[in-house]
């Protein structure tokens, strides 16, 4: 986690990644749509660096993400995100153990 946020920070993505973007309005100007191209671009070079880290068992825990801030939650969620995450794993290491 932490090599990736220095990653997305150093290509710019980090805001990008944590936060997601809002989908493009029917009635966009020109600017607007060019600022959400830039904007899937940013979410494509976050995707390719975040499928470039992770190990086969977890690219398809990700393979269905439609952006990076989907694929990052996932990845968050399934390596310690959460406190039920981390009780099961304890619980799970402990019967392995009693095995």
């Amino acid at each position: 986690c932490v090599k990736m946020n220095v990653i997305f920070g150093f290509q710019e993505v980090e805001e990008l990644v944590k936060n997601g973007y809002q989908p493009l309005a029917a009635n966009a100007n020109e600017a607007q749509q060019a600022a959400f191209r830039d904007l899937k671009k940013k979410d494509g070079k976050a995707q390719f660096l975040i499928h470039q880290r992770v190990d086969s068992a977890n690219f398809e825990k990700i393979s269905g993400a439609r952006s990076a801030k989907e694929a990052w939650d996932i990845l968050n969620n399934a390596h310690g995100g959460g406190d039920k995450v981390k009780k099961v794993k304890l619980q799970s290491l402990r019967r392995q153990y009693e095995l």
